[in-house]
């Protein structure tokens, strides 16, 4: 039965030291040690293992294991079969069951063959883990019973097709395979536990304020649209529209800010995020930097590509063909997958990704995530944020959402105050025009062409 357990785990495992701690609330797993007679030694290494991850992990996971012992957690209780007073004290509340045997089978109780089993088939109806170990280490022939064997033979036959199981052949090997897989099992555990909850949300924050406003960002807002054009010359009217239409689609832009918040009492150590968002309509548009605050000479760049046969291009190695240009192309796409790396667009599902490492994120705190990123869109559409969270300190990975809600409304405006200058770049042109392309100012240099006066 797994419980809520207030105060110190390390005054847990190994008792209280005589100075002050700060308590906090933890997850209780009761961890049962089940096994005959002749593992003894066994049983102190699994409960001084069990210790051992209450001292490294306790606080920061939040989780406590407390290892349940026949022996230590029962009382003398008269008129009662043995097995079921057992059975009642720990079997039927520990969380998890670790069997571990060696020559002997144990006893029987009168309803199975020995304790051991019966505890073990009894946690086992209940559907919780069980983790058996089986000892090769060697043994005193003299000490060796053939009915225990014979029977611990035919357990093994049973319980083998039923799950992975564990042989050891030395105490190290038993006290080393127990601690790995005692951390795995516990992440199973908080996976599986209903009322684990995850410890992260994904948050906006207010572009106003920069306080946090909860997963659900509704924007509204409105846009300015020019629907007449009749005072300008039909023969400019395109340019304008053209000009107009950019000017109009900058307004579109909205940014918002991610956030992650921890609101556990522990720091959350080595995350890696990936981000995932995916619009419901195919014309949004998500960027991390506004396009009209990029020179045109680094937008050509970034996008540039040479397709002509035979051209060699340099690196650092010196030349190469365009056909390891494309191999090593390819190479660095596929390494680019496991790396963290910017936003970017899936061209199948149309969704986009984007992902970063942070060393860590403290307790109650709330971490911004950057870049800033801005949507755009004439359209009402809903945007779906996920964020897939790994870490060596939480149990596995998982996933937090966030939802952006876009409502735009047009409103009319008229030209000039979305384009108060369109008359001039208009006269600049119709000068130009009449100075013929080859002529030049007084000042030396050549008037700008139409084409640049409109942009």
């Amino acid at each position: 039965m797994i419980s809520w357990l207030k105060g110190n785990a390390e005054a847990q495992s190994q008792g209280t030291f005589g100075f002050a701690s700060m308590a906090y609330d933890s997850r209780v797993y009761r961890v049962l040690i089940a096994s005959p007679s002749d593992v003894e030694e066994e049983r102190e290494i699994a409960v001084r293992v069990i210790q051992e991850w209450n001292d490294l992990y306790s606080y920061s996971r939040k989780v406590v294991l407390l290892p349940l012992r026949w022996e230590t957690h029962t009382a003398p209780e008269y008129g009662t079969r043995p097995q079921e007073v057992i059975n009642r004290a720990i079997v039927d509340e520990c969380d998890l069951l670790v069997g571990i045997f060696w020559t002997r089978i144990g006893s029987p109780t009168g309803i199975a063959d020995s304790g051991t089993l019966e505890e073990i088939e009894r946690v086992g109806t209940a559907g919780k883990p069980i983790m058996l170990y089986f000892s090769a280490v060697g043994i005193d022939p003299e000490r060796i019973e053939v009915s225990q064997i014979e029977r611990l033979r035919s357990f093994k036959q049973k319980a083998y097709p039923k799950g992975l199981n564990e042989n050891y052949k030395s105490i190290i090997e038993f006290r080393d395979k127990f601690a790995r897989q005692l951390e795995l099992k516990v992440k199973d555990l908080q996976r599986g536990d209903p009322a684990e909850h995850i410890p992260l949300s994904l948050e906006f924050l207010s572009i106003d304020t920069g306080k946090p406003i909860g997963n659900t960002l509704t924007d509204s807002f409105e846009y300015p649209m020019v629907s007449d054009f009749t005072n300008v010359p039909p023969e400019d009217q395109d340019k304008i529209k053209e000009t107009t239409s950019e000017r109009t689609k900058q307004h579109l832009y909205r940014p918002f800010i991610l956030a992650i918040r921890n609101a556990s009492a522990a720091g959350i150590r080595d995350l890696f995020v990936e981000l995932k968002f995916h619009s419901n309509i195919g014309s949004l548009e998500l960027v991390e930097s506004l396009p009209f605050q990029q020179s045109s000479l680094f937008a050509a760049s970034r996008w540039l590509s040479f397709t002509s046969p035979g051209t060699l291009y340099t690196t650092d190695q010196g030349f190469i063909s365009e056909e390891m240009s494309e191999v090593l192309s390819k190479a660095r796409q596929t390494i680019a997958k496991f790396e963290a790396r910017g936003l970017h667009k899936d061209d199948v599902s149309g969704d986009w990704s984007l992902s970063f490492e942070w060393d860590a994120i403290q307790p109650q705190r709330l971490r911004p995530i950057t870049p800033i990123l801005y949507t755009q869109t004439n359209y009402s559409a809903e945007l779906l944020i996920t964020a897939k969270v790994f870490s060596d300190t939480l149990p596995g990975p998982f996933e937090i959402n966030a939802t952006v809600r876009i409502e735009p409304k047009a409103r009319l405006v008229r030209l000039e105050a979305l384009f108060p200058d369109w008359e001039r770049l208009i006269d600049a042109r119709s000068k130009g025009e009449r100075r013929g392309p080859a002529s030049v100012s007084g000042s030396g240099r050549r008037p700008r062409s139409a084409t640049t006066a409109l942009k």
